[in-house]
């Protein structure tokens, strides 16, 4: 016996509420309709499944057997659907993002601040973590956003990269650590003779520094992953730092920070973020990253 999942469903509408011209508002059809799926449904079991009582339509016997056995699976569809519906209208649903604080205060902080006003009812999630780990994680469906520095290359399928901005990197020390050690660059292997508080091996930072200056940079005093982190140990006077000059702008300023002018010339690179496939990406995801890319033209 095939008989259609539909059928089910208007039976069990028509059960739960009694009367047709109800169950028929519920499910957008008209009455007709839902009255033909009926006598269509009856004729396929061969057995009445209604009768009319005081109070509306009452289920026969095998109405109530039917009922019983499949009412709990077709509320559990029911339930799932409306979930669905609310995620695609984004009235529900949760973005999961893993971003450092400079990256997330660069790209991501007014395309949030409007997101959250349009869609109050997403969840938003922002932790930071290392950005290979996090990678595996888009690719496990356990997060949806990476923001990172650019060059990166993808280890996983199914995942994409999408550039955001433009940046530019700069060697930066404080005044008082200029004075202190009387530094004087000119070039990039000058920076070998002081402290140089380095991003970590393997990052994206570390890339651009071996991609520009082909490891010319030797004496790392410090390997630091965490950007607020040493750009705090450069405002201490700690050392040599390497950092996007939007996020070190106001320190510039006001002459806490110095930027070392090299002869090399300036230092390209993007800020961007990594995502799964359209395919895979969430309806609040892509409603977001839309936002991250208008707020950032």
């Amino acid at each position: 016996m095939d008989i259609s999942l539909e059928y089910y469903k208007v039976f069990y509408y028509v059960a739960k509420y009694k009367k047709i011209s109800l169950a028929a508002e519920k499910l957008y059809v008209s009455q007709p309709a839902v009255t033909q799926t009926i006598q269509k449904l009856e004729d396929a079991l061969g057995d009445a499944l209604f009768i009319r009582g005081k109070k509306g339509l009452e289920l026969t016997k095998s109405g109530q057997t039917l009922y019983d056995f499949i009412g709990d699976s077709i509320s559990l569809l029911d339930n799932v659907n409306e979930r669905f519906s609310k995620f695609e209208k984004l009235e529900e649903g949760i973005i999961r993002i893993r971003s450092g604080s400079h990256i997330t205060n660069l790209i991501l902080c007014n395309a949030i601040e409007k997101f959250v006003k349009d869609y109050p009812n997403i969840k938003i999630e922002i932790v930071s973590d290392a950005p290979k780990k996090s990678e595996m994680m888009i690719a496990n469906g356990e997060i949806d956003i990476l923001a990172t520095s650019f060059p990166y290359e993808l280890e996983h399928k199914n995942l994409k990269k999408i550039e955001i901005m433009d940046s530019e990197y700069i060697f930066v020390m404080s005044k008082k650590y200029q004075e202190e050690n009387n530094v004087k660059i000119e070039k990039v292997e000058d920076i070998n003779n002081y402290s140089f508080i380095a991003p970590v091996s393997e990052s994206a930072r570390w890339k651009i520094l071996s991609e520009n200056f082909d490891n010319k940079i030797k004496n790392f005093h410090m390997e630091i992953s965490n950007e607020q982190i040493k750009n705090d140990f450069v405002m201490k006077d700690l050392g040599i730092g390497f950092a996007f000059k939007e996020e070190v702008k106001k320190e510039l300023k006001s002459g806490k920070l110095v930027e070392i002018k090299l002869k090399e010339g300036k230092i390209k690179g993007k800020i961007g973020i990594i995502t799964a496939d359209d395919k895979f990406m969430s309806y609040a995801t892509k409603k977001f990253i839309e936002y991250v890319i208008e707020e950032n033209k």
